[in-house]
């Protein structure tokens, strides 16, 4: 028994819209799987989408980056010496 596919027109319009319905399937898949998720994953996950580079990014806390404590007005490093005559060795750094 042979099927009907491919016998005359109304054969052939079958398969061009089944093909057209194939692409237009694969297209929005292809949109949802590279467009859609990473924006909604990243989101999702906290983090900000830049759409321009198509990049996630990510917060940094300040104070982590600059040694500061909150509302301190500059930098805290633990193992420098508070002041220049710490640092000097207790001289008054004069020559």
């Amino acid at each position: 028994m042979r099927l009907a596919i491919g016998r005359g027109i109304l054969g052939r319009i079958e398969v061009i819209f089944f093909v057209i319905l194939l692409v237009v399937v694969g297209a929005v898949w292809a949109y949802q799987h590279f467009d859609v998720d990473p924006v909604q994953h990243c989101e999702g996950s906290g983090n900000w989408w830049d759409a321009q580079t198509r990049t996630c990014g990510h917060v940094v806390y300040l104070p982590d980056l600059t040694h500061r404590t909150v509302g301190a007005k500059g930098p805290r490093y633990p193992t420098l010496p508070e002041t220049a005559a710490q640092g000097a060795g207790g001289t008054s750094g004069q020559r």
